[in-house]
């Protein structure tokens, strides 16, 4: 079920080798797309363009305005002003036939994807991208928050506050560190358990020195 992909040090090269490899297996249909990290639209334009229905989500208004200018002449592209977890509880059920949703974060992505699945049942082969960079953010001071590794935690999705679950561990953790993989795939399992979906394939690769990992996964419904 999971297998790991040569390393490479080009941030966006890694990004396009790991999601064209799983597109190219053809494991979904090209119905609709979500990229609730669209940033500018720099993924989307090489990649995502041949989707019937492109939803982009982006809330920085400067980079808002690249993307709206960016995908302002394609029909199936729709550009959403917000934040992403207000468009997860608010936009979301609204689009049962996805067959891809990129997670492309900063920091680490969970909180959002724990959000997709509380208001998304998978009912047909899904792709999953995400880029997790938690490491590079304890790196650079921020906390680590133990509870968006629990597929939830304990307060569940609707309450959880990723900045109070943080306090609990602050700093650059080596035991996280030198176990990052294993976190996300357990985190992985454990959403999968208790979303009643099941995953197909798992790729993951790491940037040069591990602070960033980019991960793809086709799931399906049980």
């Amino acid at each position: 079920m999971f297998s790991n992909m040569p390393k490479d040090n080009s941030r966006l090269y890694l990004k396009l080798l790991l999601r064209k490899s799983l597109l190219a297996l053809a494991a979904v249909e090209k119905n609709a797309a979500l990229d609730l990290f669209a940033g500018k639209g720099e993924l989307a334009r090489r990649i995502y363009l041949d989707f019937r229905e492109l939803h982009l989500v982006e809330k920085d208004p400067q980079q808002f305005s690249r993307l709206e200018a960016g995908f302002a002449g394609h029909a199936a592209a729709r550009t959403w002003k917000m934040d992403n977890r207000k468009f997860l509880r608010e936009k979301l059920p609204g689009l049962s036939g996805l067959d891809l949703v990129d997670f492309d974060a900063y920091g680490s992505p969970n909180l959002q994807i724990q959000w997709f699945f509380a208001h998304f049942q998978v009912k047909k082969p899904l792709l999953v991208f995400a880029t997790d960079g938690g490491i590079l953010s304890q790196i650079r001071g921020g906390g680590f928050a133990p509870d968006l590794y629990l597929a939830g935690g304990l307060a569940g999705p609707a309450s959880f506050d990723p900045e109070k679950a943080g306090a609990r561990a602050s700093g650059y953790e080596r035991i996280i560190y030198r176990n990052y993989e294993r976190l996300i795939r357990g985190f992985w399992d454990e959403l999968a358990k208790r979303h009643n979906f099941r995953i197909e394939l798992f790729k993951l690769i790491e940037k040069k020195g591990g602070q960033v990992t980019y991960y793809g996964a086709i799931i399906e419904p049980r």
